[in-house]
C-alpha cells in the first residue's frame, strides 16, 4: 500500500493576485491524497471564503484547512511550509503553488514512483508560460524537487540573507540540511513538466506580486499588513521577448484543470497577441 501523500499550499490574496487557485488544487488532488492549503486571514479579498468552499466541494477529508496571520519577511514561506507539514501526517509531502500544475495524464506514473520504497525524492522539469498559455519564457529555475519523503527530512528551507536576497534562494528545496549529501538513487527525475502560470496573470496582478517580492527580499520586511500596493501594469513585451529568443512558441498540451482560468482570461490574452 502506498504511503499516504499531502501537497501543501498557501494562500494570501489568491483572488486580487489572479491566482488559478481552485486548478491548482484539483491538478495536486489528482496525485496526491489530500491538500492542506495554509491561509492568510488579513487576505484583502475573499481567498478565506474560497478556500472554504473548495474545501465544501472536494470534502475536509481531502482538503485541509489551516487558518493563519501571516507576517511578511523574508521567512513567510518557510513558515507557511512548516505549517502545512504540521497539519498533516502524510510520509509524501509536495510542496505546490497556486499557480501550478501537472498534467493530469501523468499522475498514474507519479502515484507509481510514491509506491516504489527506493524512490526519495521526484524532481520536475519546469515550463513557464509567459504572457498567454501560447508562449514559454527561458527562466533560470529549469529543475526543482518538489515532492520526498517526510522520513528523510524532506522540507522546503529559505536561504536568503543580506548577502543573498534573491528569490532564487527562497525557491529550493533540500532533504535535510543544506549541505547534506543525498543519495543520486534516491532521486527520480520525470520527463513529464511541472506547468508554471504564474507570468500568464493579469497585467496588475503580476506588477503586485512583483512589487510586494521587492519588499520582502530587500530588507526582510515591508507590507506586512497586506496592504495592497499601487502599481503600474506590468509590460509583458512579447515582441520584444520573442526577438531577443526569451520567449518562444508553445505548443505542448495543459491539464484540463486550467481550462476554465483560460476561458477567463481569453479575451486579454488575444489583445496581448495582436498587440
Amino acid at each position: 500500500m502506498m504511503d499516504k501523500s499531502a501537497a501543501l499550499f498557501r494562500a494570501s490574496n489568491v483572488v486580487i493576485l489572479d491566482y488559478p487557485l481552485d486548478a491548482a488544487l484539483s491538478s495536486a488532488l489528482s496525485i496526491c491524497d489530500e491538500v492542506v492549503v495554509v491561509v492568510d486571514i488579513n487576505s484583502c479579498d475573499h481567498t478565506l471564503d474560497l478556500v472554504h468552499t473548495l474545501q465544501r466541494a472536494f470534502g475536509p477529508e481531502r482538503i485541509i484547512v489551516v487558518e493563519r496571520e501571516w507576517k511578511f519577511d523574508r521567512a513567510w514561506q518557510e513558515r507557511c511550509w512548516d505549517w502545512g507539514a504540521e497539519a498533516t501526517d502524510a510520509e509524501w509531502l509536495m510542496f505546490h503553488d497556486a499557480d501550478e500544475a501537472i498534467h493530469e495524464d501523468n499522475a498514474l506514473e507519479l502515484r507509481a514512483l510514491m509506491d516504489c520504497s527506493d524512490v526519495e525524492m521526484i524532481r520536475f522539469p519546469f515550463v513557464h508560460l509567459y504572457a498567454t498559455p501560447r508562449y514559454r519564457a527561458a527562466f533560470t529555475l529549469t529543475h526543482n524537487t518538489r515532492l520526498g519523503r517526510r522520513s528523510i527530512g524532506f522540507r522546503m528551507r529559505n536561504w536568503c540573507s543580506d548577502a543573498t536576497p534573491q528569490r532564487a534562494a527562497c525557491q529550493m528545496v533540500y532533504g535535510g540540511e543544506r549541505n547534506a549529501h543525498i543519495p543520486a538513487a534516491g532521486i527520480i527525475t520525470v520527463g513529464f513538466p511541472m506547468m508554471h502560470y504564474g507570468w500568464c496573470r493579469s497585467a496588475r496582478a503580476l506588477a503586485i506580486s512583483q512589487a510586494k517580492q521587492g519588499a520582502w527580499y530587500a530588507d526582510g520586511g515591508g507590507l506586512e499588513d497586506g496592504h495592497i500596493p499601487e502599481v503600474v501594469p506590468y509590460d509583458f513585451r512579447l515582441t520584444h521577448q520573442m526577438e531577443k529568443g526569451f520567449v518562444s512558441r508553445y505548443d505542448g498540451c495543459h491539464p484540463a484543470a486550467m481550462h476554465d482560468w483560460f476561458a477567463w482570461h481569453a479575451g486579454e490574452w488575444e489583445e496581448l497577441e495582436n498587440e
